[in-house]
């Protein structure tokens, strides 16, 4: 389309003048952005493309970026108004500006996408920019204090394990950073002030990986400043506010924000003054050499001006002042409109006499509707009409259709009237009456919609795994495999003969204290419960804690057995293979409108491959709201009723069912299936017809409740049962669902996560789907903490409404529900609201949620009791109340139920700062505020979920077990009781002296957390090259490690190995050191393979025998190395190899 519009002469003239300011008019979205494209191509500057709002510059920069090279735009998206004076940012927001202005600063051109508010905001001078980046190189002369005040001066947290961005650690000569916009941090390897080495490393395993010979590290915000210009700042503020009469909660507001510059603490916020560390009124166009400024519904623009004031004055009503309006942190429109520009307005409604008229009409939706086409194009004789398709099935379709109706088409492209039907991608649809062009692509004649293939930046890296989640902290319950559940509380380090021994400290009922050393560190593990139970601290040495487990094994035990002979049964079962997919099962895979991700595709296939074997399927499918279990029930679905099979669709609610219902006969009805719905939305008299027509195998799909579980509802062929959270159904209900399970093939679904310890053990006895992977470019959902402010409320309830969203509105009190409605009715008098609470009857809250759904309503003010299951894509602005009184679990799946669209959401988390919040509401709200997917928050919520799904999949009456023995060890008796093997500790070698100071000394290591995990780690030391691997990656993270940290992981080792051969006692002397074999391992080794390992070995070895005891004798006379290290080189190459 760009390279045909390219040529048109009256387009080519129109941007020759694009250095004037012109006013253009009758555009549209598609045009517009080619448009800019044909200016970026043919006048090589610069190009910013300015939408009136956040929703309309995304569109246009996804467009864009499948017209250009992805590479070449850039976007800029500023948070609110509001939001930004309130001293609240985006996270991957900033990301993507702060990207965007290193990308302006190459001097390059680029098309820009932004908003008025991005417009408007002022920054720090280019030059600042520029100076801030810095460039190091392998080789280079660079003290490390002066990287590290550098660091901080730019915004970086010091930490001691480097695992999210805006992160740097030093420990001795290594500094590790991890940038902005880099998916993986860098460690810096210092000899004196010499940079010796650079190398990218893995957060997971932080383990260096490739070396590079340079890097680049820009500030992680865009107020960043020197001590010099923060004095002066500083001086400037005080100045500014000096003599005004500030309120109360003004004053309070700027002692926080004056703290917060002085320490270098939350400069995401703090964008409001940068006035006063620039007095130059610098903008984004600044960064710019030569560019071209183009507006697009500048009248939108100057609405929103007004709409921001009164939020303004909302806002500062709420301080009971308006200083901090009076500080000039934007460039008002009128200013920018002085400048040379462009106007567009896609309507004409507002535009001037003078403006120049594009002739551009928007093509409509046909839907599918070909025949609609058809009338459209009848008249169009002289227009050169360009139908644009990329899927194979919908290009057979169209070419079919055509030949069918006679109209003629061309393949190849020529400039005669006609229609040319193309195999090539095209960005939108259009008309250019004066050209007599007429553009349509596959998104609008049919129902497909492609994800644009964009990588945002700010999409946090999500496949990063929670690192050391568990981690112990103080304070931590742990649960000691013969002890019981005591508290950590910390990492003791103790004297014996000489020797360092570290130990976990653990203290149990009465203060009395047990105190575990480190090579038995297997037998501790995390506490965790459900939503954070505090568990009884056991009594050492009473009888209570062997009770309480052996109760809980004897539960395990009957739970596995009950597994075990569920699968043994299922595996004799035979039920229907179904057949191989057909072409008509492929076209109706084609049909999804976006991309599977991996996660999805393996769920489809190990699906289908269940389906098409004899042993009826049981399989969950377990996955976050929003990735695509639906879609794998589609196609299960579509593959019975292909086989003459029928499938039912059970689900906990009405609104589920109907939401299902509306998806399964949109996909369903145009292959000739028949898809019905049971609930009661349906009249008596349509249920009637429904249960007859499933008796006589008219209904090929039917979805519906509990009620489907009712006796009359008979099928001619079930084939197939799906059921979505089987977990909500009552217990007759599930029994039910048991029965119906023999011989039919069953698919479950889930969104509860499952801890991957109950994955593993369920491996082999349930078959299990995991979809992890985020469907693409999925926007994250944008999270501010904050205090509560009816003029935030009132700014991000109208702005949603503004771009025909909705809002959930969560109030989690069924007492002042309905006063909660009138306040925001007189807040944003234009909204339409309503309430759904738990004492409604089922019947009122469902008709509450059908109607929210069917946009009846613009806000639905609601307690969490709102269904985690409804799939609501255009509700993507969430307000929290009360955040504070939510667990991070929940906060997590309420957060889940916006940001399912195509559009940016919101998600507002609010607080009352006046009311005495207790700790552990403060800690909560600190994690939240770290709730990106790689944050301490996200980690808690996961935890808490997953414990709720072992919950859920092992049955709710094994909950109270779980709880007994915390999740961890629940986790070991299972597999325990599965595997039939016990965890029980390798009986210990008899070592007579042995100098082994089984210690992590703090100077090496600082963080008891990181010490634990390296305690961990030698502990589970197989074989020789693990220890090599080990104190490669030790000397990578922390530096040249010492003697007696190695002699420790050789005698872990060491006692792994001689356990294995049987090893009962080792003898050390003087120059030799004997290991004395039991008489039952004596017997059972293999004496030939012995004898030519001890005759190929590097040292010395002899063998003997005697009363019954094999001895391996090692001569350590003339040995450098320790006697350790080479009986565990000899022990692992006997076993081994």
């Amino acid at each position: 389309m760009l390279e045909l519009l390219k040529k048109q002469p009256r387009l080519r003239a129109l941007i020759e003048r694009f250095d004037e300011t012109l006013e253009l008019k009758s555009s549209s979205d598609v045009f517009n952005s080619h448009l800019v494209a044909m200016d970026f191509i043919t006048n090589k500057k610069t190009v910013f493309i300015v939408l009136p709002n956040l929703y309309e510059a995304q569109k246009t920069y996804d467009t864009l970026s499948q017209i250009l090279d992805s590479e070449d735009v850039l976007f800029y998206p500023a948070d609110q108004t509001l939001t930004a004076i309130m001293a609240l940012g985006s996270p991957e927001f900033k990301s993507e500006r702060l990207f965007t202005l290193k990308q302006l600063m190459t001097d390059k051109p680029f098309v820009v996408v932004t908003t008025i508010q991005g417009l408007s905001q002022r920054q720090l001078t280019k030059d600042d920019y520029l100076k801030s980046v810095k460039r190091l190189s392998k080789g280079m002369l660079y003290p490390m204090d002066k990287l590290i005040t550098y660091l901080i001066y730019s915004g970086y947290q010091r930490t001691y394990t480097v695992e999210k961005p805006g992160e740097f650690s030093v420990r001795g000569h290594i500094v590790d950073i991890f940038t902005l916009n880099n998916d993986q941090p860098y460690r810096l390897d210092f000899f004196d002030e010499e940079i010796d080495q650079i190398k990218v490393f893995d957060v997971d395993t932080q383990r260096s990986q490739v070396a590079i010979e340079s890097i680049e590290i820009a500030p992680m915000h865009e107020l960043f400043y020197t001590d010099l210009m923060k004095e002066d700042a500083l001086h400037k503020i005080k100045k500014f506010f000096e003599g005004k009469n500030l309120s109360e909660r003004e004053q309070e507001k700027l002692n926080l924000d004056l703290e917060a510059i002085e320490q270098r603490k939350k400069l995401d916020g703090l964008n409001l003054y940068i006035p006063f560390f620039n007095a130059e009124k610098t903008t984004l166009l600044d960064f710019a050499k030569n560019y071209h400024l183009i507006f697009v519904d500048i009248h939108k623009m100057k609405m929103n001006e007004e709409s921001i004031m009164d939020d303004l004055m909302t806002y500062a009503t709420t301080m009971n002042g308006h200083h901090f309006l009076s500080i000039p942190f934007r460039i008002a429109l009128e200013e920018h409109l002085k400048r040379t520009h462009i106007a567009i307005d896609n309507f004409g409604i507002n535009s001037s006499l003078t403006a120049i008229d594009l002739g551009v009409v928007t093509v409509p939706n046909y839907q599918a509707n070909l025949q609609a086409f058809a009338l459209d194009i009848h008249d169009m004789t002289s227009y050169r009409i360009y139908v644009s398709i990329t899927q194979k099935h919908y290009l057979e379709e169209m070419e079919s259709f055509l030949s069918q109706k006679g109209i003629h088409y061309q393949e190849t492209i020529s400039d005669q009237p006609g229609l040319y039907l193309l195999n090539t991608p095209s960005y939108g649809s259009m008309m250019l009456k004066e050209e007599k062009l007429f553009f349509v692509d596959e998104s609008s004649l049919f129902t497909y919609r492609v994800r644009p293939a964009i990588k945002y930046r700010s999409v946090l890296n999500q496949a990063t795994k929670i690192r050391r989640i568990e981690d112990l902290t103080p304070g931590d319950f742990v649960v000691h495999y013969d002890s019981g559940i005591g508290k950590y509380m910390g990492l003791k380090t103790m004297e014996l003969s000489g020797d360092k021994r570290d130990y976990l400290y653990i203290i149990y009922a009465n203060e009395e204290a047990l105190y575990v050393p480190m090579d038995q560190i297997d037998m501790v593990l995390k506490y965790s419960s459900h939503d954070g139970i505090h568990p009884k601290l056991s009594k050492l040495g009473g009888k209570q804690w062997s009770k309480t487990k052996a109760q809980v094994r004897m539960r395990i035990k009957d739970l596995s057995d009950r597994l075990i002979a569920l699968y043994a049964q299922r595996e004799k079962s035979v039920g229907y293979a179904y057949d191989k997919d057909t072409d008509m099962q492929l076209a109706f895979e084609r049909d999804f409108m976006y991309e599977t991700t991996k996660d999805q595709q393996r769920a489809i296939v190990d699906t289908k491959f269940d389906m098409e074997k004899e042993r009826p399927m049981d399989r969950l499918i377990c996955g976050d709201v929003g990735f695509g279990k639906t879609e794998v029930a589609l196609r299960a679905a579509f593959k019975a009723v292909m086989n003459q099979k029928q499938v039912l669709y059970l689900v906990p609610t009405t609104v589920l069912a109907r939401q299902h219902y509306y998806t399964f006969k949109e996909r369903f009805e145009k292959y000739g299936a028949n898809v019905a719905l049971l609930s009661r939305f349906v009249t008596p008299k349509k249920q009637t017809e429904t249960l007859e027509h499933l008796k006589r195998g008219f209904v090929d799909v039917v979805i519906g409740t509990h009620r489907l579980l009712s006796g009359d509802v008979k099928f001619k062929d079930l084939g197939l049962l799906i059921i979505d959270e089987e977990q909500r159904f009552g217990v007759e209900h599930k029994e039910k669902i048991r029965e119906l399970k023999v011989n039919v093939d069953t698919l479950t679904l889930s969104a509860t996560p499952i801890p991957r310890t109950l994955q593993m053990s369920m491996m082999g006895l349930k078959d299990l789907s995991m979809i992890e992977t985020p469907p693409r470019n999925r926007y994250p959902v944008q999270t501010y903490v904050v205090e509560r402010q009816e003029a935030l409320i009132k700014e991000a309830i109208s702005r949603e409404i503004a771009r025909g969203g909705q809002v959930f509105y969560l109030f989690n009190k069924v007492q002042g529900i309905e006063g909660m409605v009138h306040r925001l009715e007189k807040l944003v008098p234009e909204a339409k609201i309503t309430y759904a609470h738990g004492k409604m009857n089922r019947d009122q809250l469902e008709n509450v949620l059908s109607d929210f759904i069917d946009h009846t309503y613009d806000v639905l003010v609601s307690t969490t009791i709102i269904e985690t299951g409804v799939d609501i894509p255009n509700t993507n602005t969430l307000i929290i109340h009360d955040a504070d009184q939510l667990g991070l679990s929940q906060l997590y799946q309420i957060r889940g139920r916006v940001g399912r669209s195509d559009r940016i959401a919101y998600a507002y988390l609010m607080y009352d700062a006046h009311k005495n919040i207790n700790d552990e509401a403060k800690k909560r709200l600190s994690a939240i505020q770290d709730f990106t997917a790689l944050g301490s928050g996200f980690k808690i919520a996961m935890r808490d979920l997953s414990i709720r799904g072992a919950g859920d999949i092992l049955g709710s009456e094994q909950s109270g077990f779980i709880d007994s023995v915390g999740l961890e060890l629940y986790m070991k008796l299972l597999e325990e009781a599965i595997t039939g093997v016990t965890l029980e500790r390798p009986k210990d070698v008899q070592i007579d002296e042995v100098y082994a100071p089984r210690h992590v000394d703090p100077s090496y290591v600082s963080e008891d957390s990181v010490r634990i995990e390296i305690h961990k780690r030698i502990a589970e030391l197989n074989r020789i090259k693990d220890v090599e691997d080990l104190k490669m990656e030790l000397i990578d993270r922390f530096g040249e490690l010492d003697a007696d940290l190695l002699l420790y992981m050789y005698e872990k080792l060491f006692k792994k190995l001689s356990s294995h051969i049987g090893v009962y006692k080792t003898v050390v002397e003087a120059n030799q050191v004997t290991l004395i074999l039991s008489m039952e391992a004596s017997q059972k080794i293999d004496g030939k393979k012995l004898f030519e390992k001890a005759n190929d070995f590097v040292a010395q070895v002899r063998l003997g025998y005697l009363k019954g005891h094999v001895h391996i004798t090692l001569v350590t006379k003339f040995e450098k190395q320790h006697w350790l290290y080479l009986f565990d080189l000899f022990l692992d190459d006997f076993i081994y190899n």
